[in-house]
């Protein structure tokens, strides 16, 4: 392996302070807020919250803090979308609760009513959204409403009687007979400016897609943007925003690269008609975007390593970015957002979060310059009692860099640890950010060092890195995985003697992977809710059930044309006499991404070749979503954890 890079920094002195033990249920607990915005006029709250398995609405009088009403859409089904259409009226968005796996129907639905939860309507729409609630006409919004193969139009909706109409405003197509806008962009004054075509060409192949981007004048005509594509295949696009004028457009895309590099923020400029380069990291993409009181971007969140912001400054954003600035000096160490504001700018819902606060909620006065605490999304707990998340950076075997973090047992030093290795699921375009998580926290909190690792095939580090986890499931990514356990051993930081691998869905396939390929370096492994036989999960997949083609695509994704031929060599089930390590199957038995029958068939495999094993199987979907369900299996893995590779 070549010479390794990390940027932690730490005390490496031994620390005598004995570390709180945290009750496991507070790890379990759901989020009591998950979102929030404020009224226009400032003086209610609307917010999200989780309940057993769903996500429901609530709204609060914000000067008394009592709750006024709670909102849901139904049994399995969540609130994805809200927000504040004028004083008294919430829209909401419900859909049926799947995976990422999933192909069942999500029958999204469209919900409008008072904050009193009087006066309440539904209506199928979708994929629709609302892309403008039209300030100076309070009963009317602006939303887009896909059609499928049609792709998307802009209509007008009354709120009171949910009729729309029609605007006729998007571009025609210049592409082939499916071809169709599937992206409309409105400007400041809510005049369509941008739109990005899609052709597929030839339905049958996945990857044959071309696009066109059209751009208009305010009160011109449709033209083609002419982007000099340096790429083999259509570059990525997608609008950020506009300036104050209405001028300059800005976007995030790769169309100048040509197959290795990350998203960047560009800027096209409706005058000189020239496209130029904002900004761009040489290893992470553009992530979320900042605007000021008055939706004009002024900034961008990258998060290379520990979170950052770059600014773009003018005239205009001046004030504001120093506003963000102050609130980031003023919450050090944590991400700030702004979440919304009130229709005077008067008050902003201001969202704080680290590596050791699952996030506060805040009220900001802008005429008072006073920040009032609202509320805890996990009340039960303390970030002083959470551990530290300390990014690094390392080269796998073929010089691949890397990303990665680890959560460190608090007050411990970071020298001969027991450790987890705890990849993510996806894989593709999935990465493990930086900020507070349930199940590394819990572990740390009980002294076992966590590793995190965005291995190849992970999201936000460019699509050549994306790219190169295509064909790899169970070969390079694992290898990923391999190299950065072992690189934790050569720094020192983990005991060689005390590791184990844990992961969910396809962090649950890894884990197993892992003490197949590599039997002596794991001591035990607990996957849990991972697929073992790969066809027999993209058979079993509601995905795939009824689409062959989509099913023999994505398999030709993750293992490559020879798919049938390396099914059984990548699937760890077919390998399990390899297996040194003691195993623990964690699995929902109303899983529909991964069906439990995948845990069942390991099963067979580990009795066939008198392999002892050990399972928690419980009524729940994929990962458990029940509190009680959650403590159990908290509980069993540090039992199993303490006997494989001790406290």
């Amino acid at each position: 392996m070549k010479k390794t890079m990390i940027c932690i920094c730490l005390l490496l002195s031994v620390l005598t302070v004995q570390a709180k033990k945290v009750p496991l249920e507070a790890f379990a607990q759901k989020s009591q807020f998950l979102n929030m915005r404020i009224s226009p006029d400032g003086k209610h709250i609307a917010y999200t919250y989780e309940e057993g398995n769903q996500v429901k609405l609530g709204t609060m009088n914000l000067k008394t803090k009592k709750g006024i009403h709670s909102f849901d859409v139904g049994e399995d089904r969540e609130i994805t979308r809200f927000m504040w259409l004028n004083n008294q009226r919430l829209y909401f968005r419900g859909s049926n609760i799947t995976g990422w796996l999933d192909g069942a129907n999500k029958d999204y639905r469209a919900y409008f009513a008072d904050l009193d939860g009087k006066k309440r309507q539904s209506v199928p729409m979708g994929y629709t959204n609302i892309v403008s609630d039209l300030e100076e006409s309070p009963d009317e919004v602006l939303i887009l409403k896909y059609f499928g193969s049609d792709g998307v139009k802009l209509h007008k909706m009354n709120i009171k009687s949910l009729k729309t109409v029609y605007q006729d405003v998007e571009p025609k197509t210049v592409g082939g007979m499916h071809s169709r806008v599937n992206g409309l962009y409105l400007d400041n004054d809510n005049i369509a400016r941008v739109a990005r075509e899609v052709d597929p060409v030839d339905l049958d192949d996945y990857d044959d897609n071309v696009m066109y981007i059209h751009i208009r004048e305010q009160k011109g005509e449709w033209e083609l943007l002419k982007l000099e594509n340096q790429r083999s295949e259509p570059p990525g696009f997608a609008v950020s925003g506009f300036s104050k004028d209405n001028s300059k457009v800005y976007f995030l895309s790769n169309f100048d690269l040509q197959d290795e590099g990350t998203y960047g923020l560009f800027q096209y400029d409706f005058t000189t008609k020239q496209v130029s380069l904002i900004y761009r990291h040489p290893d992470v993409d553009v992530g979320n975007m900042l605007y000021t009181p008055d939706d004009i971007l002024m900034g961008i969140y990258i998060e290379p390593g520990y979170p950052d912001y770059v600014y773009i400054e003018n005239e205009h954003t001046a004030p504001h970015i120093a506003f963000h600035k102050g609130l980031r000096a003023s919450f050090k160490g944590s991400q700030v957002s702004v979440l919304n504001r009130t229709e005077d700018k008067q008050k902003s819902i201001i969202y704080v979060r680290s590596d050791k606060n699952p996030g506060d909620f805040y009220i900001y006065d802008s005429q008072d310059k006073k920040i009032e605490y609202l509320a805890s999304s996990k009340p039960s707990i303390n970030p002083k009692d959470m551990a530290a998340v300390e990014p690094f950076t390392m080269e796998a075997r073929d010089g691949l860099k890397m990303y990665g973090q680890l959560t460190i047992p608090p007050n411990k030093e970071l020298k001969n640890l027991p450790m987890v290795v705890y990849p993510h699921g996806g894989p593709y375009k999935e990465k493990d950010s930086w900020g507070w998580l349930p199940r590394p926290q819990m572990l740390a909190n009980n002294g076992y060092l966590v590793l995190q690792l965005n291995f190849r095939g992970s999201g936000g580090y460019g699509e050549s890195f994306e790219d190169a986890g295509y064909h790899e499931w169970g070969a390079k990514m694992q290898d990923d995985i391999t190299d950065a356990t072992l690189w934790a051993i050569k720094q020192g930081y983990a005991d060689k003697d005390r590791i184990c691998i844990h992961g969910i869905s396809y962090g649950g396939y890894a884990s197993l992977q892992a003490v197949v390929r590599e039997p002596d370096l794991y001591k035990c492994a607990i996957p849990d809710a991972g697929p073992y036989e790969l066809d027999y999960q993209l058979r079993k997949a509601d995905s795939f059930k009824a689409n062959s083609k989509l099913r023999k695509w994505y398999f030709e994704e993750m293992l490559g044309p020879d798919y049938e031929q390396l099914n059984k060599e990548r699937s760890p089930a077919y390998h399990v006499d390899k297996i040194k390590a003691g195993i623990f199957i964690v699995h929902g038995k109303k899983d529909k991404r991964v069906p439990i029958g995948n845990a069942y068939l390991l099963e067979d495999k580990l009795k066939e070749k008198g392999i002892k094993y050990q399972t928690m199987y419980k009524k729940d979907g994929h990962g458990f979503m029940k509190v009680e369900y959650s403590v159990e299996l908290y509980e069993a893995m540090l039992k199993f954890l303490k006997k494989h590779i001790g406290k």
